[in-house]
């Protein structure tokens, strides 16, 4: 219902959701009010949308910083039909045979490939783990002196507090 000037009006719910929010100038509102007062999918969903704005206009602030997501919002969003889970499952498994097989074309085996970017990921890590081991033996003395100066600091504090303690 993109209700588009000089045109049929034909059903878009981006337009309904915007009548919802009250996003709509005065005389576009007055024209999709008409529409889906008229149309009963727009209506519903026009429904739907003004409820869930009231919902979310009703729950307070700190009852969300408990929870990441309100359950009542959570439960109220819509999920996906069992059919659209099965066919996106069948899309991954065909997407899956597809390249299990490319590879077994190319002659390269599923294990032969996995343990290639395994090797590949052992030599990331270690590298990094050199790299490591290289800063922390060039870092390694200046650390031992700064714990050295930081305990003769300590020391000084504790005997001027004991000094001072003494004297009161």
């Amino acid at each position: 219902m993109s209700l588009r000037r000089n045109e049929e009006p034909c059903c878009d719910p981006e337009v309904v959701f915007e009548l919802a929010d009250g996003a709509l100038a005065p005389e576009r509102r007055r024209e999709v009010r008409a529409h889906v007062q008229a149309c009963p999918g727009c209506g519903e969903l026009y429904e739907k949308e003004r409820n869930l704005n009231e919902f979310l206009g009703s729950l307070e602030f700190a009852e969300m910083r408990e929870r990441s997501v309100c359950r009542g919002v959570a439960m109220a969003l819509p999920t996906r039909r069992i059919a659209a889970r099965l066919l996106w499952a069948a899309l991954a498994a065909a997407m899956l045979v597809v390249s299990l097989a490319a590879l077994g074309l190319d002659g390269t085996g599923p294990m032969i490939s996995a343990a290639s970017i395994l090797g590949g990921l052992w030599g990331y890590v270690s590298g990094i783990t050199e790299m490591l081991r290289t800063i922390l033996a060039i870092a390694g003395s200046t650390v031992l002196i700064a714990l050295a100066v930081g305990t003769l600091v300590d020391l000084v504090i504790a005997a001027v507090v004991v000094s001072a303690a003494r004297r009161t």
